[in-house]
């Protein structure tokens, strides 16, 4: 998969394309980009995927925006995993904001060569919002777009949302929202130098910054780090680490049992399996080693590693 840059624009090929947010990629989303690499296979067009950073209600609703699920790492691999040829992301910001739903989709024509466009059934697009599915449809014929709009998605008859699942992460319930995304809640990050705290008092951690606005309980978790085609039991702090400092957030992930040591800027995933407990600020250090120690025994046993 490539992504696009202004550079690479115009496309020079004819593209089936699908738009959206992506924040996620649950299984509504999944569907919908299994249709978009079927419709390109059998077409003979590139796949193409749109995509946009920041969400465009950060920009448009400033003063209460989405959390975010995942950062743009992790959604960049998922597309990647389905075998897209093509993901562009827009930078979404007030100038792009005032096309109107005929400069939007002309843009998609001339610019990403777009012959057929698939998207969901509650797509809103345009300046205000004001294109909907049945806009697209009829910008659509004047283009020479073919517009296909996919059905909702329903697990146990309750169709998905990016909405649900966000509810979900922001009370820990990282086991939950299995059932909604197809998979483990993850992310996929490089990894920074920390201030060597956790190796000083015996448990040595990988770190990542992850972005400020994500959805996700911060608090202490069971999971695993993979890393080079091996997965590895971990406990996991995602917070502000209290105890130290308070101030800068982190994901740090201790390896159970394992000296792992990655050179800075490695990249790994982080998989978050189970809730352990929320953040703490403890008297001393002594008493922060032996709750690390009882949560890694917590982990232990949730992830049925033997000692």
């Amino acid at each position: 998969m490539k992504v696009l840059t202004e550079a690479d624009l115009p496309l020079k090929e004819k593209t089936v394309a699908t738009i959206g947010n992506f924040d996620g990629f649950h299984l509504g989303h999944v569907h919908v980009v299994k249709q978009l690499v079927k419709s390109a296979e059998e077409t003979g067009r590139k796949s193409l995927a749109i995509t946009f950073e920041p969400h465009p209600k950060k920009v448009l609703q400033p003063e209460n925006p989405p959390c975010r699920i995942i950062n743009l790492e992790t959604k960049i691999d998922l597309f990647t995993a389905y075998r897209i040829d093509y993901l562009y992301i827009i930078r979404f910001d007030r100038e792009f904001a005032r096309k109107t739903p005929e400069e939007f989709m002309f843009f998609l024509k001339e610019k990403l060569g777009v012959e057929k466009l698939i998207i969901g059934h509650d797509w809103r697009f345009g300046r205000e919002g004001k294109g909907t599915t049945q806009t697209a449809v009829e910008i659509g014929k004047k283009l020479d777009i073919q517009v296909s709009v996919a059905s909702p998605f329903k697990v146990e008859g309750k169709r998905i949302s990016s909405t649900i699942i966000r509810e979900l992460l922001k009370e820990g319930k990282v086991d939950k929202v299995v059932k909604y995304l197809g998979r483990d809640y993850f992310l996929i990050a490089h990894t920074v130098s920390g201030n060597k705290l956790g190796t000083e008092i015996g448990f040595p951690t990988l770190n990542l910054i992850p972005p400020e606005d994500l959805c996700l309980k911060k608090g202490v978790y069971s999971g695993l780090v993979e890393h080079g085609g091996r997965a590895y039991p971990s406990v996991i702090n995602y917070g502000r680490r209290p105890t130290v400092d308070g101030k800068k957030l982190l994901i740090e992930a201790h390896l159970i049992g394992r000296e792992v040591y990655l050179p800075e800027n490695s990249k790994i995933k982080v998989v978050f399996k189970k809730f352990l407990r929320e953040e703490k600020k403890f008297s001393d250090l002594n008493q922060l080693k032996k709750q690390i120690q009882t949560d890694i025994n917590s982990a232990m046993k949730l992830l049925e590693v033997r000692q």
